[in-house]
């Protein structure tokens, strides 16, 4: 009778023991749900606003300060509007921002529209006037003085909502402000990336939650301390694209052995994988997540200085050959282009990539001079002539806009490194193409 009172007890207990860890785990996994969605916010905010700074900057240099000036002047366009004007509309596109436009800086209940880029809404006119209450005028003001070259904030507009907004100065010869690059972001798309961040990783620390609940369950019940710490070394072993559960003996218990078996299937899917996640399967070369992440180790700080050059390649015309050829074709000069690069760039230090479609990026670590780039951008330009989708077909030309950055302790972002590589990349494409221009980073 004693005897059944003591199980009925350790029963009642090994209940308690094991809705007390579900409780806590539950909780634990609500409050770090909660502080990632904090700090995924604050640092979409920090990346939106760090990625329109440095592109607004290089937009900003682009344009001629005192044609500008003039063109508002006498309410006229000039001559490079609408090379400007295809520029923003691009980097609009290519970098997912809401609004990219061009203001006088002077104002009085309104300002000036000078360029505008084309968003869902469609274009203002040249010169229309914009109700100065949708802008900062505190941060205008402080351009306008001379105070800062630009500055970033999160406003509340009466016509757009919350935004993440960044200003550039445009200043002419005399070094006087006369206009102002700016680039709006919607919280609201922002606040979207967000919830689906904090949906992954509630889905993903739930599932973690059942599986901890579960081990835990079972140690309680069984007792079998050697085959669970089998199991947690080997887990603790795993590397992707190594073997870590292959070598792990039997346990000689069905549920061990089952479970090990498992993992040793889920480490094989996972290592096939990641093989493929980082190939691009059309021309073999490495993806956009591949090269993203090799940048983030290329990009880290060095104690002696080296210097990185990076690439941004177009097929010119490539809309062209797949309307004229068929995309077979256009698949055959995709895969040209990545065999050359990787037979001028595949064996130096860094990395080759197909971003997407026919952009393509190269970034060489540890290059020993400007003359080394050019010597691959001459080589580039000569073999991929050579490609040709028919016998009297002249080859394919490619446009490549190369970033060179020497840095030590202070790198410089990746983000501002691609769009200046990127603006590089337009300029050639407005001098007629199938050409180059490298162009140098300062240094901090």
């Amino acid at each position: 009778m004693n005897a059944v009172k003591i199980s009925l007890k350790s029963r009642s207990l090994a209940k308690v023991i094991i809705t007390l860890i579900l409780v806590l785990l539950l909780v634990a996994t609500g409050l770090l749900v909660l502080f990632n969605l904090t700090k995924s916010k604050d640092k979409l905010v920090e990346l939106n606003t760090e990625q329109m700074l440095g592109i607004i900057q290089t937009f900003a240099e682009i344009l001629d300060g005192d044609s500008v000036e003039i063109d508002l002047l006498e309410k006229r366009k000039s001559a490079d509007y609408d090379k400007w004007s295809a520029i923003s509309d691009s980097t609009l596109k290519r970098n997912g921002i809401k609004y990219l436009y061009v203001m006088n800086i002077a104002y009085d209940d309104s300002v000036e529209i000078y360029l505008e880029s084309e968003n869902h809404l469609g274009k203002n006119n040249f010169l229309e006037k914009e109700d100065i209450a949708d802008f900062n005028i505190d941060a205008i003001k402080k351009l306008k003085e001379g105070k800062e070259n630009h500055v970033s904030f999160i406003s509340y507009t009466p016509n757009y909502g919350w935004l993440i907004s960044s200003y550039a100065a445009i200043k002419n010869s005399k070094g006087e402000t006369v206009a102002f690059v700016g680039a709006d972001k919607e919280m609201d798309g922002m606040d979207k990336d967000v919830r689906e961040i904090s949906y992954n990783f509630l889905f993903a620390s739930i599932l973690f939650v059942a599986i901890v609940f579960f081990v835990v369950l079972f140690i309680i019940r069984r007792i079998f301390i050697s085959p669970i710490t089998k199991i947690i070394g080997a887990a603790n072993d795993f590397n992707l694209l190594g073997i870590s559960f292959e070598n792990l003996g039997p346990t000689h218990i069905k549920e061990y052995d089952a479970l090990i078996e498992s993992f040793r299937r889920l480490e094989k899917k996972v290592n096939d994988a990641v093989k493929k996640s980082f190939t691009d399967d059309l021309t073999k070369l490495k993806n956009r997540h591949f090269f993203t992440i090799s940048m983030g180790n290329i990009l880290k700080p060095s104690r002696q200085e080296k210097k990185i050059a990076f690439f941004v390649i177009d097929i010119d015309y490539f809309k062209h050959v797949n309307d004229t050829y068929g995309h077979e074709k256009g698949d055959f000069v995709l895969k040209g282009l990545g065999a050359v690069l990787q037979e001028l760039f595949g064996n130096l230090p860094g990395v080759v990539a197909r971003l997407g479609g026919d952009e393509f990026a190269v970034c060489l670590d540890n290059i020993e001079s400007v003359k080394t780039v050019e010597e691959k951008c001459k080589a580039l330009n000569e073999r991929v002539s050579k490609i040709k989708c028919s016998e009297s077909d002249t080859g394919i030309n490619v446009s490549i806009g190369v970033a060179v950055a020497a840095f030590s302790t202070k790198p410089p972002l990746y983000t501002d490194i691609f769009s200046t590589a990127d603006a590089i990349l337009y300029k050639v494409k407005s001098m007629g193409r199938n050409g180059y221009k490298i162009t140098e980073l300062k240094a901090e």
